[in-house]
């Protein structure tokens, strides 16, 4: 019988032993797992300023477009309005001297 006890003693401090590694074994595995993760993660952060560039720069050019045309348009209307003023500013000028004068 104390053979028995002996035996059956062993065998639970080797399944003891076993579910120890086993343990921590997984927690090694888990560990590894979350470094790997961490380091991805700076990786991908590191990158993010190159994956934005590209679409920045477009973003730059479509807006530098934009101004442009803007620019363009402001232009043309403000030619517009002086030659507007300028064909108004005779009969404007007549009518000025009409009044002063008394013609009217």
């Amino acid at each position: 019988m104390e053979d028995i006890l002996k035996r059956l003693l062993a065998a639970e401090k080797e399944a003891e032993d076993k579910v120890e590694a086993a343990d921590a074994a997984r927690r090694k595995i888990i560990q590894d797992a979350l470094d790997e993760a961490r380091r991805a993660e700076l990786e991908f952060e590191k990158q993010a300023e190159a994956r934005r560039r590209p679409f920045l720069a477009t973003a730059e050019e479509g807006a530098q477009r934009r101004i442009a045309e803007l620019e363009a348009e402001s232009a043309a209307r403000m030619r517009a309005l002086r030659a507007l003023a300028a064909g108004n500013e005779e009969a404007a000028v007549e009518g000025a001297l009409a009044l002063i004068l008394g013609r009217r």
